[in-house]
């Protein structure tokens, strides 16, 4: 056999080889990211739906509500357009659209606490100054003080901006959640694939 022609036999089946194994690297490299975009996709979804049941069972919105921070589904959404069909793949889009409405509704009412605190705070100053000018006695003025601060501690009405929390439940009751059908099915097998796995 000649020489010359191991050589090209022995460089074409090195080329052959590298193309190979980067190919493999760029399918595991996919497979991988694929895996990565389900976890931090079911992560937003548990977390947003926990959130909306909890605020729709406590009606409490504070400083600590967030039904979506963050929101990586139109970043990742090109990577299961193979493994959702159209229904599917909408339904997502709308589950994060209505979390993301109802997050815009969250940080508003969010924004007004302070504002609300504050005049709330000034508010009972001035009853209680009030109290003070009309009140002869100590007792008179704790029986009185009492009652205004009872008021006050019962009555969320005037201290939260109704029209944003009307429109936040109007946005939960239409949240339809999706990890425990066949779309968080799919993701979790996704989430779950075996390291063998290499199309998924």
């Amino acid at each position: 056999m000649d020489f010359s022609l191991l050589i090209e036999i022995i460089n074409i089946a090195v080329i052959f080889l590298a193309s190979f194994i980067a190919l493999i690297v760029y399918l595991y490299s996919k497979r991988d990211k694929k895996i990565e975009a389900a976890t931090i996709l079911l992560n937003e979804i548990y977390a947003a739906e926990r959130e909306i049941v909890s605020i729709k069972k406590n009606e409490v919105i504070s400083d600590y509500t967030f039904i979506l921070p963050s929101n990586h589904w139109n970043e990742f959404q090109y990577l299961f357009v193979k493994n959702f069909d159209s229904g599917e793949l909408e339904r997502v889009s709308d589950f994060f659209k209505s979390c993301s409405l109802a997050e815009e509704s969250v940080n508003l009412i969010r924004s007004y606490l302070p504002i609300s605190m504050n005049q709330k705070t000034k508010n009972i100053q001035d009853k209680l100054l009030n109290i003070i000018e009309k009140t002869t006695s100590k007792e008179e003025y704790e029986k009185e003080k009492e009652k205004i601060l009872d008021i006050f501690h019962k009555e969320e009405y005037c201290f939260l901006p109704h029209t944003p929390r009307k429109k936040l439940f109007n946005y939960l009751q239409n949240i339809n959640f999706i990890s425990q059908t066949s779309i968080g099915e799919k993701f979790k097998n996704i989430r779950d694939a075996k390291w063998y796995s290499l199309f998924i």
